[in-house]
């Protein structure tokens, strides 16, 4: 028989479809007309034997017309039941849809809700994705190390020598290159005299980093050679910007610090990741022995692993070949390797910490969104409760009643990651401008793995916080709501659930607003801590004087130096002019490394890591650091006088206890020659000063004067002004022109900016902190008074049972009340807990407290507390107002 003949009774065909299997309906039906052809037969007057043959014969090949119809079964099977599921969808879809649009007030503060939770995940993924998932642009960038070289807990940076010992023996790396540099030059030529930022680079860098150049080619170690002509390679940005996208710049020249550059290509802008968008790359030119050099630590090193080798087995032969050269060299301040991922190196400790905490915080938001929405769909069932036993008394089982109000949540939910989107997308630009500081933030967007993300958490959502009350929704039981007439007869186990999305909601709030008060406390004390000098009225700005004219003779760029400090200080409303290698709280190059008195190894307890800096006679002065034992420098201490240093007085303490520093001797590798150390008598000490930021302890410093200071042609100026520095700017632009028409200022700030530019990053999270809290908070105090003021109104009967048999007011008030107190201690009890165990996460954060600091914890229990107490406190006033006889009747 073929399938849909209308012989075939209506009843079989429900029930082949209801039992779904086709090869068993196929041979029941095969079976069944044979045998109503036997039949028909038999009752013809034929045998059965017969009657069997006949039928037989008349239905031809029963196997062939059996597989046809097992073929034609299954596929109309497959057709039928995508068709059933889709009806079924449309169905739910649209009765999700119709039911939502009844609630417009629900809908509206849901879809809100979700909306802000949903949005804030979406925007901190994006960056999170973009700064620390996202795979770096260059070849091979899961095999890209940094090596730096390292002394007990200080990472310094690479000396030229241990670079070449690496380069030559280390067989786990393809291919090793160095930068250094990252200051600025002076380009003249194109306009006025403006700085550039530049790094200096070893040809073999752009193997390690590689990604194709937009224009031309990458310099070679062929470029390094000191007789070959300099060229340059410009980024991307400062090509557009700078040279104005000339397509014929190959080959041009561009004029740094007073030397011609040939431009021979331009690196796209993922080049500069991690460093300026204007950057302009120069070879590494340094005389064939400073490679033998392993005392002076200069140059931050890349390697790329080779195919097959691990970075743990990289790590391993460098320590091996650095181990021995520190046994080789015992004066040169390292002992041991420090190998990271590129990747990680960039992200850094602090900003990973920083990201996944506000990660954290935005989740925390989203679940007490979900707690939130939750509570909503509970107290909004009840209302259905009717509707859900109606249909379960139609045949519709438990299973389709959740499923059809998972839709419900599902639509919810993708509705609100949609609006979210819009959310993410101001969000992120708020982001990315912000003062956060991190390599690849600019980068951060609404792409494909960040709509991926919000889908993903959108469905997680709508089973958080749908499938508990569709569970629920799914027990009603008929024969009860009935007889209730669709009422709640008493508080039921519905509601403590929902007093348990409450108390989670409190629990979460807690954690976040714990997070908040220990940065807003760390912030105070941060900003009530003393620099160690006076931060006011003082101006910061480097000059780079160009070694082509200044690196003539000997004592020529002091002297430069010299007659720029004359030109400063002879400005009207200029108090000082103090001079230094690189200013307290800026940015830049820094030399660290042992500071050693007589005696030590470099390697005992006689070694200190310390920073080394070179400064002027009226440093101390102009900075206003006062001179505390000793004296400061003077105009005897000339580049060929005695060697002297000024200590902080950590250093001294360290290296001599208590007795008297001056006139002890020290060294340090910033002290170091070809021929040995070079010993210095202390002739001061200082205070100690934070001079990486209020927020970091004050480190061990060693001055040295500019004279006796290693040749650094660029030095920033700390200029004190009887005036506001900001007004003086002009006048010293002029003075500097008149010392140099050529010389650029740069990074320019005044010092209070620059410890408030320090502070930017733990001040915008904590900033974001409060805000996630104060979302939270506000979400949380809407939970406490929905669920206390849906139980007063589910208690009207009672509480008019009560009042008619003489109950006082205060006493139903306070009945109430105390729910409400109830649920917010629950809750801030388990948020205590779980913000002590989380809190730790923003140790990298605090400055001056610990992650358990009680007073914190309990401000913001009192906090909470209180809040619980308000807003159960409208919903226990309007229970003393319910009519008796009102409440009897309902």
């Amino acid at each position: 028989m073929i399938p849909g003949d209308d012989r075939v009774p209506a009843w079989r065909r429900y029930a082949r479809f209801l039992r779904g299997n086709p090869t068993r309906d196929v041979d029941e039906e095969l079976d069944f007309h044979l045998q109503s052809t036997i039949e028909e037969l038999i009752a013809a007057g034929m045998s059965r034997d017969a009657a069997r043959d006949a039928a037989k014969r008349k239905f031809g090949d029963v196997d062939r017309i059996g597989e046809t119809l097992y073929t034609l079964s299954r596929q109309r099977e497959k057709t039928m039941q995508r068709t059933e599921w889709w009806q079924t969808i449309k169905q739910d879809v649209a009765f999700g849809v119709r039911q939502l649009r009844k609630a417009p007030g629900f809908t509206a503060a849901a879809l809100a809700t979700l909306a802000l939770g949903i949005g804030a995940n979406s925007a901190i993924f994006s960056v999170v994705y973009s700064v620390m998932l996202k795979p770096l642009p260059f070849a091979n960038s899961d095999r890209i190390i940094t090596v730096g070289e390292r002394t007990g807990a200080n990472v310094n940076s690479v000396t030229f020598g241990n670079y070449a010992t690496w380069r030559d023996n280390a067989h786990s790396l393809a291919v090793i290159g160095a930068f250094w540099g990252g200051g600025d030059r002076t380009m003249t030529g194109r306009g006025d005299p403006a700085p550039v930022k530049t790094l200096s680079t070893t040809g073999s860098f752009w193997n390690v980093e590689f990604i194709p150049p937009v224009l031309g080619r990458y310099y070679s170690a062929d470029d390094e050679r000191q007789s070959a002509t300099p060229v340059a390679v410009v980024s991307e940005s400062f090509w557009r910007t700078r040279l104005g996208g000339d397509s014929s710049i190959l080959g041009k020249q561009i004029t740094l610090d007073g030397t011609d550059y040939t431009v021979v290509g331009v690196a796209p802008y993922d080049h500069t990741i991690g460093w300026p968008a204007e950057l302009v790359w120069v070879p590494m030119k340094v005389p064939p022995a400073r490679w033998n050099d392993h005392s002076d630590h200069e140059l931050s090193v890349h390697a790329l692993v080779k195919p097959g080798v691990s970075i743990d087995q990289a790590r391993s032969e460098l320590s091996g070949i650095e181990r021995r050269l520190a046994k080789e060299y015992p004066n040169s301040g390292f002992e041991d390797v420090d190998v990271h991922r590129y990747a990680d190196d960039m992200v850094g400790p602090v900003n990973r910490t920083l990201l996944l905490t506000l990660l954290g915080a935005v989740m925390l938001v989203l679940l007490i969104a979900c707690a939130n929405v939750a509570n909503l769909l509970i107290a909004r069932a009840k209302t259905r409760r009717a509707e859900i036993a109606i249909r379960g008394a139609l045949g519709a089982s438990r299973g389709r009643i959740v499923g059809q109000l998972l839709v419900e949540s599902l639509i919810l939910a993708l509705t609100g990651g949609v609006l979210g989107l819009a959310v993410a997308w101001g969000g992120v630009r708020f982001l990315v401008t912000s003062p956060a500081g991190m390599a690849r933030l600019r980068d951060s967007t609404l792409n494909g793995a960040v709509v991926a993300f919000t889908f993903a958490v959108a469905v997680a959502c709508a089973v958080l916080f749908g499938l508990l009350p569709a569970l629920r929704a799914a027990r009603t039981d008929l024969q009860q709501t009935l007889r209730d007439g669709g009422r709640e007869a008493s508080v039921s186990a519905r509601d403590r659930v929902r007093g348990l999305l409450v108390v989670g909601e409190l629990c979460l709030v807690q954690v976040l607003l714990v997070g908040a008060a220990l940065l807003i406390r760390s912030a105070m004390l941060v900003q009530a801590v003393q620099p160690g000098f006076a931060t006011d009225n003082l101006l910061i700005t480097n000059i780079m004087l160009p070694p082509r004219r200044y690196a003539t003779a000997p004592g020529a760029l002091e002297a430069g130096f010299l007659r720029l400090d004359e030109a400063l200080a002879a400005i009207p409303g200029v108090k000082s002019v103090g001079r230094t290698s690189l200013a307290p709280v800026q940015r830049g190059w820094q030399w660290n490394c042992n500071a050693m008195r007589p005696g030590s190894n470099g390697h005992d307890d006689g070694a200190f890591g310390a920073n080394m800096r070179g400064a002027n006679a009226a440093y101390f002065g102009a900075i206003g650091e006062p001179v505390i034992r000793g004296r400061a420098f003077n105009n005897t201490d000339v580049a060929d006088g005695p060697p002297v240093a000024i200590v902080t007085r950590g250093l001294a303490h360290d290296l001599y206890g208590d007795a008297d520093p001056v006139g002890q001797l020290i060294t340090s590798c910033a002290s170091t020659t070809n021929s040995g150390p070079v010993w210095r008598t202390i002739v001061g000490v200082v205070g100690d000063t934070h001079a990486k930021g209020k927020a970091v302890d004050p480190p061990r410093e060693m001055y040295m004067p500019s004279a006796q200071w290693p040749q650094n042609f660029s030095m920033a100026y700390l200029i004190r002004g009887a005036l506001p520095v900001s007004t003086l700017l002009p006048s010293i632009r002029r003075a500097v022109a008149t010392v140099d028409p050529d010389l650029a200022l740069s990074g320019t700030t005044t010092m209070e900016t620059a410890f408030s530019d320090l502070q930017a990053k733990p001040r915008f999270t904590m900033w974001l902190l409060i805000l996630l809290g104060g979302t939270g908070l506000a979400l949380a105090i809407v939970g406490v008074y929905g669920v206390i003021a849906y139980l007063v109104a589910q208690r009207t009967h009672e509480f008019g049972v009560r009042m008619a048999l003489g109950a006082q007011g205060g006493a139903l008030q306070w009945m109430v009340l105390r729910e409400g107190i109830v649920l917010g201690v629950a809750g801030v009890a388990a948020g205590t807990v779980v913000a002590s165990g989380l809190a730790r996460f923003l140790a990298a954060l605090m400055y001056g407290i610990t992650t358990h600091d009680v007073k914190t914890y309990a401000i913001v229990a009192a906090l909470l507390a209180l809040v619980a107490a308000v807003a159960s406190y409208v919903p226990a006033r309007r229970a003393t107002r319910i009519d008796p006889l009102e409440a009897l009747r309902t």
